[in-house]
């Protein structure tokens, strides 16, 4: 879906998608003064792109007229396609009946916009609970790569009830973390308690800012991503997780 969404934008894989439509200009083609009352919305410079990708309704007729909004039109037209023909991953129902064994909790941290997590909780996923669901629209966070999802799940679930000044200061005691400022380190603490599991760069980028442990669900298109630095541990199937966690999480570098 992304390599579909780059190329709708041409924009090469290194360039952020959602970053490429902020800078966007979204000042109108003609100054008409015509807009619709979907396209103003789309054109306020007051409106945060996220906020725009979150509409679900058909592109706005006729079709917008600033370079922001024709983009936000494409990838809403994917992302809507997408949701369609979207399939489980193998091993899902296995990991859910397993976690809910053990009572572990479970949190969304995604790009996309609610429509198709939504979607996939109602088709695939009846019953389980994850909570918090954090999208590209939650207001005052920043999408992945940023950790502020990942920290945000983890104030969720009370982790920052567990911090305490010695746990902080042993963090700080590694090289990598010397001299870091407490707050940085106050929040490293709280990834600590997390697993971050995802396929893309941004998921993996996210955990290990977060502090957390990275999973990568692999596959023939990320196959690169394995031995990525932030990848600590990589599966084909999201049941291997299973044995992962009876064992003890060990990051394989």
């Amino acid at each position: 879906m992304f390599k579909e969404m780059r190329a709708a934008l041409d924009i090469p894989k290194s360039v952020d998608i959602l970053d490429h439509i902020r800078d966007l200009s979204n000042v109108p083609d003609s100054d008409s003064g015509l807009q619709t009352e979907s396209q103003s919305s789309l054109n306020s410079s007051s409106q945060p792109v996220e906020a725009a990708l979150s509409h679900t309704a058909s592109p706005p007729d006729p079709a917008p007229t600033s370079p922001q909004a024709r983009a936000v039109a494409k990838i809403r037209h994917i992302e809507r396609t997408a949701m369609s023909s979207q399939k489980p991953q193998p091993g899902l129902n296995q990991l859910m009946a397993y976690l809910s064994s053990r009572s572990i909790p479970k949190a969304l941290c995604t790009r996309n916009f609610p429509a198709p997590v939504h979607h996939l909780l109602d088709k695939f996923l009846q019953g389980e609970v994850f909570e918090p669901i954090i999208t590209r629209d939650t207001e005052g966070i920043a999408p992945k790569p940023s950790p502020e999802g990942l920290w945000s799940i983890a104030q969720a679930w009370g982790l920052d009830r567990d911090a305490d000044d010695g746990a902080i200061q042993q963090l700080q005691a590694g090289s990598e973390l010397a001299g870091a400022d407490p707050l940085e380190l106050a929040k490293r603490y709280l990834g600590s308690g997390l697993i971050m599991v995802g396929d893309s760069v941004d998921d993996i980028t996210a955990g290990r800012r977060a502090g957390a442990a990275t999973v990568l669900l692999a596959n023939d298109e990320n196959e690169h991503l394995v031995e990525h630095e932030c990848t600590d541990l990589s599966i084909r199937r999201l049941d291997e997780l299973i044995d992962i966690l009876e064992r003890g999480f060990e990051a394989h570098k």
